[in-house]
């Protein structure tokens, strides 16, 4: 059915291409090859990729993430972190200081 295609990425039970006669995005299931679905048309499409969050790489957590209270490394302005990512340094914005804390900005 498909004469020219570019791109190919497989997800799950399907295939997904881009058909370069139409320019079509298809998906097709991969174990029987019959089940193929125009989904959508994009101009100039060469390449296809799949991103869901179950394959995206798992992230370790750093010194800047998020505490309880929402705040960047238990940082009340800037958290930045040191050529470890389980080192931070917090900074305040322009006009404040640092408190004896280490974290908070006055």
């Amino acid at each position: 059915q498909i004469r020219h295609f570019c791109g190919l990425a497989v997800f799950e039970n399907y295939l997904y291409t881009v058909n370069s006669d139409d320019l079509s995005i298809l998906r097709i299931n991969r174990y029987n090859g019959t089940d193929v679905q125009a989904l959508a048309r994009l101009d100039n499409a060469k390449e296809i990729r799949v991103y869901q969050k179950r394959t995206q790489a798992a992230v370790r957590s750093h010194a800047c993430e998020a505490d309880a209270f929402g705040m960047p490394g238990g940082c009340s302005h800037l958290c930045l972190l040191s050529s470890s990512y389980k080192a931070r340094t917090c900074r305040c914005r322009t006009g404040f200081i640092l408190g004896s804390d280490g974290r908070s900005c006055k």
